[in-house]
């Protein structure tokens, strides 16, 4: 017997788009809703809302469409956007899933979820523009947190149950081309903000290898900062990559580097740096060595000298990157080992499967609570 599909709502103030936002928090969403729609074969669909100037409303892959509603009026914090019209686009969905729940955006989501009685989980991409709902109890209205990192779930609390999902990376898009291009450089992707600890990476970056920046400079103190300390390097900054780019500097890369800090160059302290290091999982899925700082919930998915490595200290993060430099062999080895781990553990696909044993449980559960009260 065919099951009916089953439509969900991905709530989240940003989405992965030039007209919003680059970054891991809303590609996630988005790679989530694909691994959804994959692993059941359709048996889900997924609306992702968001928010902007303009209503908009177009398919994103099959399953899979974005809809963007009008802003109530344009906040200080895009986090905080809210539409009126949110209601009403939830009211055909089965399941809401609010991402960026500590927001004022993720606050409204939820109780508009609530209001309408429909099973409800909420999850937190590192983005806080809002502790009021918090404060109030707001995580009691859903019915499940869902984290990506067994650190990031240590940093709820909240009676709701968290349930870790890991991973999420498209490992069809990012894969290892064929021929593979010669490597030749050591390489960073991801946001041009202080507390991904780029300004550690060029410090300790040997003379003599080439580094490419490659990512969004939404700081412009910080970039100019960066591109001082590279002065004397040599590093090459890439602040406008698409998908293509991203994925042919992987391949011509020994390793990515993720040097994320607690406390970064201005003593500018940080709770949850990495909630997970979605570009780490992108350049193992392409066999591209990761490197990351023993930092927030990094270490969880790379296993030392097998799938990848960890750094505690700036002379171990030089003497790594001259090995890896130096032993072609190693790369090739640790790289595919991080391959094989992401297709194990990390794919979009598996995170996607069980995500759909979650929201069945959920829709099962409130189906029967439906059923005793009629």
């Amino acid at each position: 017997m065919a099951h009916a599909t089953r439509k969900v709502a991905f709530l989240t103030p940003l989405y992965f788009d030039e007209a919003s936002c680059l970054g891991g928090g809303e590609r996630y969403a988005t790679n989530m809703a694909a691994g959804l729609v994959e692993a059941t074969g359709g048996r889900y669909e997924v609306d992702l809302i968001s928010y902007g100037v303009a209503p908009a409303h177009r398919e994103l892959r099959p399953g899979v469409s974005l809809r963007v509603l009008p802003v109530a009026r344009r906040p200080d914090d895009p986090l905080d956007a809210v539409s009126w019209e949110l209601p009403a686009a939830i009211a055909e969905a089965d399941l809401v899933h609010v991402h960026m729940a500590f927001s004022r955006s993720g606050e409204f989501g939820l109780l508009a979820a609530r209001q309408q009685r429909k099973p409800t989980c909420a999850s937190d991409h590192g983005g806080h523009s809002s502790w009021l709902g918090a404060s109030l109890g707001s995580l009691e209205l859903a019915d499940r947190i869902v984290a990506y990192s067994s650190f990031g779930a240590s940093l709820f609390r909240t009676p709701t149950p968290v349930v870790v999902i890991r991973g999420g990376v498209d490992a069809s898009r990012f894969a290892p081309p064929e021929p593979r291009p010669p490597r030749d450089r050591v390489l960073y992707v991801g946001r041009l903000l202080a507390h991904k600890g780029i300004d550690r990476l060029i410090a300790a970056l040997p003379p003599e290898l080439p580094l490419t920046v490659c990512g969004r400079p939404y700081d412009p103190d910080y970039f100019a900062l960066l591109r001082r300390l590279a002065v004397s390097k040599n590093v090459t900054f890439v602040t406008d990559a698409n998908d293509a780019t991203v994925r042919d500097l992987y391949a011509r890369a020994w390793c990515n580097v993720l040097p994320s800090v607690y406390v970064d160059c201005y003593n500018r302290r940080y709770r949850a740096p990495e909630l997970m290091g979605l570009t780490l999982l992108e350049a193992m899925s392409c066999e591209t060595v990761p490197i990351a700082s023993r930092v927030a919930a990094m270490p969880e998915f790379i296993k030392p000298y097998q799938s990848g490595y960890l750094f505690d200290t700036p002379e171990e993060l030089t003497s790594l990157l001259r090995r890896l430099a130096n032993e072609p062999e190693t790369v090739a080895r640790v790289g595919q080992e991080a391959r094989r781990e992401v297709l194990r553990a990390f794919d979009l696909t598996v995170a996607g499967a069980k995500l759909a044993a979650l929201y069945d449980e959920l829709l099962e559960s409130h189906s029967g609570r439906k059923e005793r009260v009629s």
